[in-house]
């Protein structure tokens, strides 16, 4: 990534770019449920696989709930967490395993493929 990319100039100071206010949002029960509604999931693999392709096109959410979503679930995926069908039981896992440096690159990628929508 470009230096330009993370840092911008204030003065005589360097500080780090904060991500654009539309990728702040985080995803709620609600939507993991809205997600669970889609289909009849199998695994957290196929979650992320599903919201890398489909997810930026998802109307009711916003990028930055979908890169949120993207990055919970790869590390439920990476840590080989046994895959549940309840959208509930989903969420509090998915919360409970956030990684932020999971979270800063599925950020970093939908701001790559989504610059400017939304």
């Amino acid at each position: 990534m470009a230096e330009e990319d993370t840092e911008v100039e204030r003065g005589d100071n360097v500080v780090p770019r904060r991500p654009r206010v539309r990728f702040a949002k985080d995803y709620e029960l609600r939507d993991v449920i809205s997600l669970y509604r889609r289909r009849e999931w199998t695994s957290w693999l196929e979650i992320v696989n599903w919201l890398r392709t489909e997810g930026p096109d998802i109307m009711n959410l916003t990028p930055g709930e979908v890169a949120r979503m993207v990055a919970d679930f790869s590390v439920l995926a990476d840590e080989h967490t046994p895959f549940m069908p309840d959208p509930a039981i989903a969420y509090e896992l998915a919360q409970a395993h956030r990684r932020t440096s999971a979270v800063l690159e599925a950020l970093d990628w939908i701001e790559r493929i989504r610059p400017t929508t939304r």
